[in-house]
């Protein structure tokens, strides 16, 4: 499965890549902020070689104009299609959604995770562009602590070596694409965590105050109640939609996520990444010195 789509990701990146230039070139200028923007990468995005080919030209788009970007992606398709191969059984906890992960699921979901994020450092490695595949596990960069025991070795962020994020973003045109498997804490350094993207997005955005968290979804971001979109929310509005039974179900951690992703002076967005070229076009609006149109997400703040 992910050897067909990195085949099908560089067919399409040939074709695709002239038009591209035209696209960018329409865009609004944009200022570029000192602090890192972050994107979780997910969802239908990166299921779909065509977006995901457009996802890795707005990342080089925008490292080209000299946004310091992190990107942290998911990998559940690829994960089951692995466990599937490999006849490994999981299952996910009826309450939370979350998978169970034993020693050996979270052993399949490294390897599946770190071939996703190796593919797409590929993607994304063209045009004096270096994207670099790292794992939460490397320099320690999220130590975990066990989230709930009826999970196994599901991985609660409790610290990010934001240190070691920082001396790579100092490297002239390299993308860290990082992948949520995570380490224990001091002397429990050995153990394996598996950890939620959005959950791992989050505690990272907070550690290195992003200026942007960026989580492209298979929604258009968060609705009302007669399902129209919400351009933008604070901490007590989503916590009164909560309450009143708006936001629900999985949206619900996604919006925590954005919270706690804010956590200072940035903000979150909550978007489309059905929509081709959604990171660009979002970034451009936000970041623009013209109007840049409708929002195509939810935006996020305190």
């Amino acid at each position: 499965m992910l050897t067909m789509l990195r085949a099908a990701i560089l067919t399409l990146a040939l074709v695709s890549s002239a038009s591209g230039l035209s696209f960018y070139s329409g865009l609004p200028k944009v200022t570029v902020p000192k602090s890192p923007i972050l994107v979780k990468y997910g969802g239908n995005a990166m299921t779909s070689p065509d977006l995901a080919v457009k996802f890795a030209a707005d990342v080089r788009h925008l490292k080209s104009l000299g946004f310091k970007m992190i990107v942290v992606h998911g990998g559940g398709p690829m994960i089951n299609g692995l466990l599937k191969d490999l006849n490994v059984q999981s299952s996910f906890d009826e309450v939370t959604g979350v998978r169970i992960s034993d020693e050996k699921v979270v052993d399949c979901a490294e390897k599946a995770l770190s071939s996703v994020g190796k593919g797409l450092a590929g993607s994304i490695s063209k045009d004096g562009i270096m994207g670099v595949s790292i794992s939460g596990r490397d320099a320690s960069l999220l130590r975990c602590e066990v989230k709930d025991v009826r999970l196994g070795n599901v991985g609660e962020v409790k610290k990010v070596n934001a240190d070691f994020l920082r001396s790579l973003l100092e490297i002239e045109n390299l993308v860290p694409i990082i992948c949520p498997i995570g380490c224990g804490m001091d002397d429990d350094d050995e153990i394996v965590y598996n950890v939620n993207a959005d959950t791992a997005a989050g505690a990272i955005a907070k550690a290195m105050n992003c200026d942007l968290t960026m989580f492209l979804t298979d929604i258009k971001g968060v609705c009302d109640s007669d399902m129209n979109l919400i351009p933008k929310l604070n901490k007590a509005e989503i916590e009164n939609l909560i309450d009143t039974n708006v936001i629900t179900g999985g949206m619900i951690p996604k919006v925590s996520y954005a919270l706690q992703a804010v956590q200072g002076d940035g903000v979150a967005m909550i978007c489309d990444g059905r929509v081709e070229n959604a990171l660009a076009r979002e970034v451009h609006r936000i970041y623009g010195e013209a109007d840049g149109g409708e929002s195509g997400g939810t935006i996020v703040c305190e």
